[in-house]
């Protein structure tokens, strides 16, 4: 991915964390499927995108400690992983209309 679509995305998680995972760019969930673990740059988008739908759900900037932005992190990843799949395979995921960037309910 080229450093211009990089900031691009990083501007979208921060200016959109309303968006479902249905509006997730196709880009971003090949991306976070590509590899086994998230890179730093998936860390990066994940950790923007919470924080800022944390904010929109709340009202107001919510500092979660390391260890609770690390579980996100991880657990938004994996979802976007299983987005891919389903993209691919053609099938629908349950999570379509759910915000991307939530991590509720992924525990």
């Amino acid at each position: 991915m080229e450093p211009e679509a990089r900031q691009g995305f990083l501007r979208m998680a921060e200016e959109h964390p309303e968006m479902t995972c249905a509006e997730t760019p196709v880009e971003i969930l090949e991306a976070a499927a590509a590899e086994a673990e998230p890179t730093p740059y998936m860390e990066e988008y994940f950790a923007v995108g919470h924080a800022s739908w944390l904010a929109f759900k709340h009202g107001r900037r919510i500092s979660l400690p390391q260890n609770l932005m690390d579980r996100a992190i991880l657990v938004l990843w994996n979802r976007a992983g299983l987005l891919n799949t389903d993209r691919i395979l053609g099938q629908t995921n349950p999570d379509s209309d759910k915000p991307f960037f939530s991590d509720e309910g992924l525990y």
